[in-house]
């Protein structure tokens, strides 16, 4: 799937929630939760039909918030070795999922992912991006500060376009 596909789902739906998935203590792996921090300063939470979502290493305790928010939509962005350029943005398909390493969570990513697939009825699209780094550390490099800032005007603007 490429961004102008994610354009049209966003588009599409009616609700949105986005989480953003990782340690800010593990450099780049902050990805996730540095989006959803731009995103919040964007104003994007202030929109009725957005939720935004911090989950950290424990993306699995927000299921229940997400299946009450009902969404249409749920998007997941989290720091993935891919085996790309470093800031990398690519959207996971569920069949390329097993290949790809989320270091930090507590539940392996796949299994949170066909939990909410058989548990709801919202379409779910997984955006990884390509960390230089995920050593201890609260400094994120500038590949991923870039590309993540670059994914959250992407998001705001789709994501606004539409509301």
């Amino acid at each position: 799937m490429s961004l102008d596909c994610l354009k049209e789902k966003i588009k599409q739906a009616e609700r949105i929630a986005i989480m953003g998935i990782g340690s800010e203590l593990r450099s780049d792996d902050a990805a996730g939760m540095r989006l959803i921090n731009e995103l919040n300063c964007l104003g994007l939470s202030n929109c009725d039909n957005v939720r935004l979502l911090y989950g950290s290493t424990a993306p699995e305790n927000f299921t229940g918030e997400i299946k009450a928010f009902s969404p249409n939509l749920l998007i997941l962005v989290d720091a993935a070795s891919m085996g790309l350029q470093a800031g990398a943005i690519k959207i996971i398909e569920s069949d390329e999922i097993m290949g790809v390493t989320f270091s930090t969570h507590m539940l392996p990513l796949p299994i949170v992912l066909n939990y909410l697939k058989q548990e709801a009825s919202f379409e779910t699209v997984l955006i990884g991006i390509q960390p230089k780094s995920t050593d201890f550390g609260i400094e994120i490099s500038e590949e991923v500060t870039n590309s993540v800032s670059e994914l959250a005007i992407f998001l705001y603007d789709s994501i606004i376009a539409t509301r």
